[in-house]
């Protein structure tokens, strides 16, 4: 794995529950990695796949990501990654070789119903 093709960043959350001074529980998303490159592989192409479905009377777009990095050890599939805004749900992690590297794919999210933790939505400059 060549590292200079590593050319993207992500950022990745894991699900976390505190409680408040009511008692009730709050589920967020806390900061677990940050800055971890990597390289798109696909997105939103038929091989990463797009859809579109009606839910509840609404038009609701799906889009898929395919990630590429190096191994990142404790990844688990309740992690949200972060990448150029969007919020990804993992749904596959493939490893690559032994331990060199993984392919993450992913779900793009855009309900937004969890808070996440430290991070503020920014549009990237080019």
């Amino acid at each position: 794995m060549k590292a200079g093709r590593l050319s993207e960043k992500i950022d990745i959350y894991r699900p976390t529950r505190t409680v408040n001074s009511f008692g009730d529980v709050i589920d967020s998303y806390a900061s677990w990695k940050s800055g971890v490159h990597c390289r798109i592989l696909h997105l939103g192409t038929p091989s990463a796949g797009a859809s579109e479905f009606s839910d509840d009377n609404q038009e609701v777009g799906e889009m898929k990501a395919e990630f590429m990095c190096r191994w990142i050890s404790g990844i688990q599939f309740d992690d949200v990654i972060i990448w150029n805004g969007g919020h990804f749900n993992l749904y596959s992690i493939l490893p690559i070789g032994r331990r060199e590297g993984m392919r993450l794919r992913a779900r793009r999210r855009d309900n937004g119903n969890l808070p996440i933790t430290g991070h503020t939505e920014t549009n990237p400059t080019t």
